[in-house]
């Protein structure tokens, strides 16, 4: 089945963003145990990097690193500057060609981006290009595994169908890898729990995820309601992804272009 496309405006959204999603615990670890093997000012670039969450939090574990993020959106990246300013921001489209200097980075990710590419090929090509030799590529994404064992799912069911249509089947993705020369290292699972906080019911009611605002109405407002009955019963709620990581041959090369 091919994928279908389901524009977020994300300018729109951008004020908001960075209250309602946050960098969890069960991506950030796995991504910082990368940082551990480079050297100090090894570029790190994040690719549809938001109101940069994930430059912020692994900044924090290796502040001697050069970090770098790119996105679409203006609006998030000023969003970005402010709560990440020790990181560079650039505006530019994943789907494109990077604004990166070729073989510059030792570590490449993006945090639930694939699903808005509309050129996976372009975008991995793009991602072996950058990369130093012997470096990572990751993609934290979604598979049709995590979308049925999310509480996302389990509270909002009309979102599976909207997930499976947009997202890029894993054997796609590896397709993609391999005619560039990347190889699949490993498929990692994350997994963690959040409490049912008003805080976090509060988000949800904000529709803090793409697929929530791709919900009609009706679907959003029964989901609200079986969240506040598992709240009322103590309950937590999951949260899984899929981390892909893939290796290069590539080499050679440092730095950024400008914006």
């Amino acid at each position: 089945m091919s994928r279908q496309h389901f524009p977020t405006d994300y300018d729109e959204f951008a004020p908001t963003y960075a209250w309602t999603r946050s960098a969890v615990p069960w991506v950030v670890a796995p991504l910082a145990q990368l940082l551990t093997a480079l050297a100090p000012r090894t570029v790190v670039l994040d690719v549809g990097c938001g109101t940069g969450n994930y430059l912020r939090a692994l900044a924090e574990w290796r502040p001697d690193l050069l970090y770098a993020g790119f996105d679409i959106s203006k609006p998030m990246l000023r969003e970005a500057a402010k709560r990440a300013p020790q990181a560079q921001y650039l505006a530019a489209d994943g789907s494109r060609a990077f604004p990166i200097c070729n073989q510059s980075c030792g570590l490449v990710f993006t945090v639930d981006v694939i699903h808005h590419i509309d050129n996976l090929a372009t975008c991995f090509s793009e991602c072996a290009r950058v990369l130093q030799p012997g470096s990572r590529l990751v993609f934290v994404t979604d598979s049709e595994e995590t979308f049925r064992q999310r509480s996302l799912t389990k509270f909002f069911p009309e979102i599976l169908s909207i997930e499976l249509q947009r997202y890029p089947s894993l054997p796609s993705l590896q397709q993609h890898a391999s005619a560039v020369g990347l190889q699949l290292l490993a498929r990692e699972r994350a997994e963690g729990w959040i409490p049912l906080s008003d805080e976090f019911v509060t988000k949800l009611a904000a529709k803090c995820s793409s697929a929530m605002r791709l919900l009609a109405p009706e679907y959003h407002a029964a989901g609200m309601a079986r969240v506040r009955e598992a709240q009322a019963r103590g309950e937590q709620w999951r949260s899984c992804y899929t981390l892909l990581h893939y290796g290069s041959a590539f080499g050679g090369g440092s730095g950024l272009t400008s914006a």
